[in-house]
């Protein structure tokens, strides 16, 4: 606590920020988006605007572009359409000046190669390019720009890796009743941190002194890497409506404060299982060692971060698992706001969404370990460590059918027996309280102790990769991690590269 003890005295002055909405093939929701941002950001403080687009549909691009020149219409800071055209001009100046990489940056950003995957990582791959240098604020684009004070605050910080708190509404309408503005607006809000170290976020989060307590939730590995020069590098928030998950399964296991305020009322329980909207959040500031990266989240840009992998859904947990990597220190804050997150059409959770029976996709969880491992890298520098990630997805591509079978099984039995403990615990916890919430726990934690996982076979292996299974699907993997990690050594080349294209595209 002495270590961290809140800064005093002057700040560092923050360089304006570049604010990046991604998009795909949803023009109604980027025009609800740029018209929040346009009503409700205060743009004089921003360096300019983009919108990565990584639509599919000609007419949905076109329609994006318009929409765009229409919102930076005589606004002073300039609103930038990044799309197709876009996408490859980029991508073949770099290739032009990289000719030797040219496979390591197609395999990173080329849209084309991707066109029939989820090609998320593709266009956050975009977003940091096209802000190296700067602080950049990445939208979702059916998030709106308006940030929303938590509806159960605490007081203080506190340094931890716990499940955000929760709170269920019947409606859209109904925390909007509830829920008080912030009176912020999101973008100058996650500046307030962003890039400062975890003394100067401190002094800026008006503490004078770091009590013990706060650090008492946090493991010993995180405890053990913060430093007086330890980084915010990602700031996070809050959502209200939807909360943006593929499933429900962490209702189980939310805070006991939360499980209290959702069973005071009878019937928000069956609410919670089948409507999407909800607060999930923090309710006070939180230090945490990697990112969960929100709706509208604060990225660090000004020195040096990692690529994101280009395809599949799970693309933001690996990027905070690298950051975290290639940074040991470094720390995400999540504020204790919102901002709304409302996709169109509202979606419901389904009985599947419900389910605690263990999937077993591959890979799965599988490179997570050698990721969370970072005492095993020497170096001090973030481009050596990043070169150092490479040889491990390298290693991962190399590794015999044998070798990754068993990993697979041995990581997918320690899930389950974790997942098994937990909900133990909430049965047992359960035990004077309401029958609804009883029954929901015990019949979780059967569901989990009647997942066997399967036979980890070869010709068995199922993922989410298109309609991708068995040797294919492995061969899949191997390939991608291959090219990933040989694509990490050169990033900072890349980027280096990028920075000098677009100095002359985009002046300023």
């Amino acid at each position: 606590c002495r270590e961290l003890a809140p800064a005093t005295g002057a700040l560092p002055i923050s360089a304006k920020p570049v604010v990046v909405i991604i998009t795909c093939d949803r023009p109604p929701l980027l025009e609800r988006l740029l018209g929040s941002v346009v009503a409700n950001c205060d743009l004089a403080a921003v360096d300019r605007l983009f919108v990565v687009d990584d639509s599919r549909s000609a007419e949905n691009a076109a329609r994006n572009r318009e929409l765009t020149a229409a919102a930076g219409a005589a606004k002073a800071v300039p609103f930038d359409y990044f799309g197709a055209e876009e996408a490859r001009n980029l991508l073949g100046a770099l290739v032009r000046q990289l000719p030797e990489h040219e496979q390591e940056i197609r395999f990173l950003i080329d849209r084309k190669r991707w066109q029939d995957h989820e090609s998320f990582g593709v266009a956050r791959n975009f977003s940091h390019l096209l802000s190296i240098g700067r602080p950049v604020v990445v939208f979702d684009d059916d998030a709106l720009c308006e940030a929303w004070d938590v509806p159960y605050r605490k007081s203080g910080v506190v340094f931890a890796e716990g499940q955000q708190e929760f709170a269920a509404y019947a409606d859209n309408a109904e925390w909007r009743k509830l829920v008080v503005p912030h009176g912020r607006d999101p973008v100058a809000a996650h500046m307030r941190c962003l890039g400062l170290t975890v003394p100067e976020a401190l002094g800026v989060l008006g503490l004078e002194r770091l009590p013990q307590s706060a650090l008492r939730p946090a493991s010993r590995d995180f405890a053990r890497q913060l430093a007086r020069d330890s980084r915010v590098l990602i700031t996070e928030c809050g959502s209200l409506g939807d909360p943006g998950t593929g499933n429900n399964r962490w209702l189980a296991n939310i805070p006991p404060a939360s499980r209290e305020r959702l069973l005071a009322q009878g019937g928000r329980l069956q609410q919670a299982l089948e409507r999407r909207c909800c607060w999930l959040g923090r309710g006070r500031p939180e230090f945490r060692p990697g990112s969960k990266i929100s709706q509208v989240t604060g990225f660090d840009n000004r020195g040096f971060l990692p690529p994101y992998f280009p395809v599949v859904r799970g693309e933001d947990r690996l990027f905070g698992l690298m950051l975290g990597y290639i940074y040991p220190g470094s720390v995400a804050l999540e504020y204790p706001w919102a901002v709304p997150h409302l996709p169109m059409p509202e979606r419901k959770w389904t009985r599947k969404d419900n389910l605690h029976s263990l999937s077993g996709h591959f890979p799965g969880t599988l490179v997570e370990a050698p990721l969370q491992s970072r005492d095993d890298c020497l170096a001090a520098d973030p481009l050596p460590r990043l070169a150092f990630l490479g040889r491990v997805f390298e290693d991962l591509a190399a590794a015999p059918d044998a070798a990754l079978l068993n990993r697979l099984a041995e990581d997918r039995h320690r899930y389950r027996a974790a997942q098994i403990r937990r909900l133990k615990a909430r049965v047992e916890e359960a035990v004077a309280l309401p029958e609804d919430w009883r029954s929901y726990v015990e019949e979780a934690l059967r569901q989990v102790e009647a997942s066997t996982l399967g036979d980890l076979r070869l010709d068995r292996l199922q993922g989410t990769v298109g309609n991708l299974e068995g040797a294919a699907l492995l061969r899949f993997w191997r390939e991608a991690w291959g090219h990933f990690g040989r694509a990490l050594p050169v990033w900072g080349e890349v980027r280096n590269a990028a920075r000098e294209i677009l100095i002359e595209t985009y002046p300023g």
